[in-house]
């Protein structure tokens, strides 16, 4: 069953963030997807992309793209039960799952640990990272100016976040 209740929706990601594991050890990866929900319709159609490249050539191999009525209102913290059914509409259409998925949103730096990225993953049984474009949690030290530059996001384990 899926949640249509703020009370029941945070219940569930308080349930399953501890199933999340976190390990850079996806395996071999040979088909990556992006994943990507935007709002039709002031916001009552959902409409989620989905596109597979191979890896690392990171040549296009499928795409699905699904519009479908928006399930939940938007609730900060709570995006996954706004996107998730859409996306495993498209996902479905793919004529091979992916070995990774990269999403629009946040993984684990989420305040309770469980944004859209690791909710799908789980839900599909497919390594997931979040991509998000805002930081919702943590600090990081400033990023070196060399393009691709990186740096962790330190996040206690057990730290939780009302929201």
């Amino acid at each position: 069953m899926w949640p249509t209740t703020i009370p029941a929706a945070i219940a569930l990601q308080e349930e399953l963030r501890s199933k999340i594991v976190v390990a850079d050890d996806f395996g071999t990866v040979t088909r990556v997807a992006g994943v990507d929900v935007g709002f039709e319709d002031e916001g009552t159609t959902a409409r989620a992309a989905v596109v597979v490249l191979s890896f690392p050539e990171l040549r296009p191999l499928d795409y699905a793209l699904v519009r479908a009525p928006t399930p939940f209102p938007y609730v900060p913290g709570l995006l996954s039960f706004r996107e998730i059914p859409v996306v495993l509409d498209a996902l479905a259409q793919l004529a091979q799952p992916p070995d990774l998925l990269i999403c629009d949103g946040q993984g684990i730096a989420h305040p309770r640990r469980l944004g859209i990225a690791s909710h799908l993953g789980l839900l599909v049984d497919i390594p997931a990272i979040g991509c998000a474009k805002s930081l919702l949690i943590g600090h990081h030290p400033s990023l070196p100016a060399t393009k691709g530059s990186q740096v962790r996001l330190p996040i206690a384990a057990n730290t939780s976040v009302s929201c």
